[in-house]
């Protein structure tokens, strides 16, 4: 079960706390783990920036990208809007607001949308997935009439033939160290030392929470990146730019992903599929969902061991049959698919009609702009008394 963890350290929140302001907040009680959350609505300076400008993760790029590709159908459209992703800092009046929301239902950052109240400060909620949108219906009560999916994207990564000279199996890992690592090794360890297959694969490890500019989340995991670095057949490589590590796909034959993590897509997945690796995951988030029956897939299991066993066991097999030719004619379908479904040619279309459909009329945008100025106009001549008695 994946818990919500304290605002301080949350993987959501940068590990920043939040600052205190001197305006209304909305106070959510997270009721199982008792974290208490606050959101500033008001434009507050000094409230903290949402996302950092040097973050890479799988939100922050799926935002660059989008905004990319939408100004090549028709600039400006993005302007229009108010982007929110998952994190609420501060809501502009004057324009519609969209929430992209990346994250879990039982996150902190995302309490808020349990009051209608909140929620209706946004045009519409944009999920990644059905299954996230379940889980906020379920656990939060959001209504699916709010809400929308649209899947995230990726540029498919260029068709190449995998090395096969000398027989040698490349089994890759890239994601936080958080969502599965420590439980590869310990199956890496079980298959080649227990079971004694994989013996001809090698493990290509890149992990580190600077992905997110937040290493200093890294020190408690500093213990799984030396044993990586000093297990056998293993690579340890940290954090690489995305560019990187869609050219280090091009050389994977597997993907090896024990997740312990819900997913609420998986851009991992997504990219290894693309890439045409063969991927071991279990089924637990929206893994299904975004793995659409293509990887070997087995039931997640709460137990770490029993987990790292079962996964050692599928690896073990993937690595040996990954040349089969069943194997390469599934393998092919499933770049096809993954190149033409999660295509960003396909996705900003879809995007760019989203926006149109929810856009205000040219009357609606005269109205709120009227009462944008009233209420500015009203604002510049309001009386304000001061400490010593004056008004100005």
């Amino acid at each position: 079960m994946v818990k919500a963890v304290n605002l301080d350290e949350s993987p959501n929140t940068l590990g920043k706390p939040q600052k205190k302001s001197s305006s209304d907040k909305v106070t959510i009680i997270n009721p199982e783990d008792e974290v208490e959350f606050n959101i500033d609505f008001s434009n507050d300076d000094e409230i903290l920036e949402a996302v950092s400008e040097k973050t890479m993760g799988g939100t922050e790029l799926m935002k660059k990208w989008l905004f990319r590709e939408l100004d090549k159908k028709e600039s400006g459209l993005t302007d229009k809007f108010q982007w929110v992703m998952t994190r609420v800092r501060g809501l502009e009046s004057d324009k519609q607001r969209i929430l992209w929301v990346h994250d879990l239902a039982n996150d902190p950052e995302v309490q808020h949308l349990k009051d209608k109240e909140n929620w209706e400060q946004f045009e519409r909620v944009v999920f990644v997935s059905h299954w996230q949108q379940n889980q906020f219906r379920t656990h939060l009560g959001f209504p699916y009439e709010k809400g929308v999916v649209i899947q995230n994207a990726i540029h498919p990564i260029l068709e190449h033939k995998k090395p096969k000279e000398d027989g040698k199996i490349n089994v890759c890992y890239f994601s936080t160290p958080h969502r599965g690592l420590e439980l590869l090794l310990n199956a890496w360890e079980f298959m080649r030392g227990t079971l004694k297959d994989g013996l001809n694969a090698e493990l290509n490890v890149y992990s580190s929470f600077k992905l997110y500019d937040r290493g200093h989340l890294d020190e408690q995991f500093r213990h799984i990146y030396k044993r990586a670095e000093e297990m056998d057949g293993v690579n340890y490589y940290g954090t690489v730019p995305n560019d990187e590590i869609r050219e280090m796909l091009k050389t994977q034959h597997v993907m090896a992903y024990p997740s312990i993590y819900e997913e609420t897509s998986c851009l991992t997945l997504i990219e290894a599929c693309s890439a045409g690796c063969l991927s071991v995951v279990p089924n637990l988030g929206a893994i299904p969902e975004t793995g659409a029956n293509f990887p070997w897939m087995y039931g997640f299991e709460e137990d770490p061991e029993k987990h790292a066993q079962v996964h050692g066991h599928i690896l073990g097999r993937a690595i040996e049959h990954f040349w089969d030719d069943d194997v390469q004619n599934l393998l092919k379908i499933q770049r096809s698919y993954f190149d033409m479904f999660y295509n960003w040619s396909l996705r900003s279309g879809q995007w760019q009609q989203f926006l149109h459909a929810i856009e205000d009329p040219p009357e609606v945008k005269e109205q709120k702009e009227a009462v944008r100025k009233e209420v500015q106009e009203e604002a510049e001549y309001e009386i304000i008394e001061t400490k010593d008695g004056t008004v100005s």
